[in-house]
């Protein structure tokens, strides 16, 4: 797969393209390290992690 230079969620869906790059990785491992988590971003992804074959998820702590 291509990606997109500029994904701006207009031309090129930020979640549409993570769908596509997690179908072609299917049974493979995935590490994320962020320092946002949304229950709706999860939403938009979850049959595709659901295929993974690890993933780890390390969240970040607000800076104080």
């Amino acid at each position: 797969m291509r990606i997109p230079y500029v994904i701006d969620n207009q031309a090129h869906r930020l979640a549409d393209i993570l769908n596509a790059l997690l179908a072609e990785h299917r049974g493979q491992s995935l590490d994320v390290a962020t320092a946002y988590f949304t229950v709706g971003g999860f939403g938009l992804l979850r049959e595709g992690l659901f295929g993974l074959g690890s993933f780890r998820l390390i969240l970040g702590a607000e800076p104080t």
